[in-house]
């Protein structure tokens, strides 16, 4: 992240962190490796404040700093 991160959630299988930045991008990491399994952005550009997964790991929800929602939903 190039801004400060503000919201981190791991997924149920404990395999996947999400951290969420003032850089209003979403970074995916691999827990067991430490690897970046990619970065997800989009409009609106604001920070990231919340973060929500589903409990089948297919289904993450970002909150903004203005009160946008965005879905992004696993391929």
């Amino acid at each position: 992240h190039a801004g400060a991160v503000t919201s981190v959630i791991i997924s149920p299988d404990g395999e996947t962190l999400i951290s969420g930045s003032a850089d209003s991008t979403i970074q995916i990491w691999h827990l067991p490796t430490g690897k970046s399994l990619g970065v997800l952005s989009g409009e609106p550009a604001e920070s990231v404040i919340s973060l929500a997964i589903s409990s089948d790991g297919q289904m993450l929800v970002s909150g903004g700093a203005y009160g946008t929602l965005k879905i992004w939903q696993r391929d």
